[in-house]
């Protein structure tokens, strides 16, 4: 039983063992093969049309240069490790000369992969593997390893640093950007997330956040229900306690829960990341400020009347801001990214 591996659960968390019994599985597994687009068809140049008036483009041309230029990778071969949709692959592909997406959900591996041809790009191609096992490359494959939000998805992040640096060649980087807990205190601890299935069916996750021990534990249930319909009824519990919600409703719905899964991934501060890198032989380990914030700063000096209009205007003023910026060491207790040489 999960609580057998998770004792301290209450609340929910312990009515969702005690009726369920979830079986432990891996990230992908639990929320990564069940979605067609990790990003929700969002990305900018991916899925949609750079449109210089929305923010959130120009952040995302932030994060392209910033992977770029941190592991030197104008003309190499890249690592994607864990590239969701495509991301950062297919918008950093034109600037490499090979990008190698690696993943350990099938579906993202194939999510990619269609992307990839559909854009019309030749020199990014998407592999899978198994969870817990090595990465299927030789030994100093890679020029430059990018890592956005994802050795923490997988079962074993110390064990994904030490393969990372294995197959990085000697004075290569790698760029990491991942998600600590910090942002998440004071209510955030606590959350759920409805994922759309298919017409007949969709999946609660519920997050419980340990954010001093670095980790956080996610339930999945599969319900027979529209996701509409449940995203309602959790709703209307409005101003009740997470876990009063929760037991309410899933004791009301009881009937049309077909599967219960439980994960759990561990999740470093800066300060962890910084320790494990230089522990899996890493020789120099950065903190840097990073490129999508500064490029969402620019945006701000803008008004919609004198605002940047064309890709080619944003880009060159944020290409060169960001290689400024990714040179700048940040301090650890904001949880920067980070860059580290073999």
């Amino acid at each position: 039983m999960i609580m057998e591996l998770y004792k301290d659960e209450t609340g929910v968390f312990a009515w969702i063992d005690k009726e369920f019994s979830p079986e432990v599985c891996t990230s992908e597994e639990l929320i990564y093969n069940h979605m067609e687009s990790q990003s929700l068809y969002m990305l900018p140049v991916i899925y949609q049309p750079f449109d210089s008036t929305v923010k959130w483009h120009w952040s995302d041309r932030g994060s392209l240069y910033d992977f770029l230029y941190s592991v030197n990778g104008e003309g190499k071969k890249l690592l994607d490790f864990g590239p969701g949709d495509g991301w950062p692959s297919l918008i950093v592909a034109p600037f490499a000369g090979e990008v190698v997406g690696v993943d350990s959900s099938e579906k993202r591996v194939q999510t990619c992969t269609e992307n990839a041809r559909r854009m019309g790009i030749k020199n990014a191609k998407f592999v899978s593997y198994k969870s817990c096992s090595g990465l299927p490359f030789e030994d100093n494959s890679f020029d430059g390893i990018m890592a956005a939000s994802s050795i923490e998805q997988t079962p074993d992040p110390k064990e994904a640093l030490r393969e990372l640096y294995r197959v990085l060649k000697p004075g290569g980087r790698i760029r990491i950007c991942y998600e600590a807990l910090n942002c998440y205190r004071g209510g955030h601890e606590k959350d759920s997330w409805v994922i759309d299935m298919n017409e007949n069916s969709c999946k609660l996750i519920l997050y419980n956040r340990k954010i001093e021990q670095e980790y956080a534990i996610q339930y999945g249930l599969t319900i027979a229900m529209v996701g509409q319909d449940l995203r309602e009824r959790i709703s209307a519990y409005q101003g009740a306690g997470f876990d009063q919600v929760f037991v309410v409703l899933l004791e009301e719905i009881k009937d049309k829960v077909i599967k219960a899964q439980a994960c759990r991934t561990i999740h470093p501060s800066g300060k962890t990341w910084v320790a494990w890198l230089k522990e899996a032989g890493f020789r120099e380990v950065i903190p840097t400020h990073q490129g999508n914030t500064v490029a969402s700063r620019l945006f701000d000096l803008y008004t919609d009347d004198d605002r940047l209009s064309s890709l080619e205007e944003v880009d060159a003023l944020v290409k060169k801001v960001v290689k400024t910026v990714i040179g700048l060491e940040a301090p650890i207790s904001i949880d920067p990214m980070i860059t580290a040489i073999k």
